[in-house]
């Protein structure tokens, strides 16, 4: 059976509209959905406060990439590690540290220097 060009047309699209919202939203879906939380900290300021910390194990149970990441970290390659390029970006510009919220490549919000686990949480919604 010879697929009519009608069908081929359809299936051309919607391909389209998957390759296009993986690129561009690193996903299908809703561009908005949370994909990573990170708290971005300089060593000599000290890891998350506690509160903070608690926040992330949160968001993870709830199936939420958070993490920290220490500004200065870089991988094998020198370079800083791919997933934090752009939270290292947004919370430099914010004043470290801060908490920064992505959907995909794009920045949902920027918490400068949350202290609670309130802040951390409200900044996912």
């Amino acid at each position: 059976m010879t697929p009519r060009p009608k069908d081929v047309a359809v299936v051309t699209i919607i391909a389209l509209v998957i390759v296009y919202g993986v690129r561009n939203h690193g996903g299908v879906g809703a561009p908005s959905a949370v994909t990573q939380a990170t708290y971005v900290y300089e060593k000599d300021q000290g890891t998350a406060p506690d509160p903070v910390e608690k926040a992330i194990d949160t968001l993870n149970r709830q199936g939420i990439m958070a993490s920290q990441f220490e500004k200065d970290t870089k991988n094998g390659e020198g370079q800083v590690p791919t997933q934090y390029v752009v939270a290292l970006k947004a919370a430099t510009e914010a004043g470290l540290p801060a908490f920064v919220v992505q959907a995909g490549e794009k920045v949902r919000s920027v918490v400068p220097k949350p202290t609670t686990e309130a802040e951390v949480l409200e900044a996912v919604k």
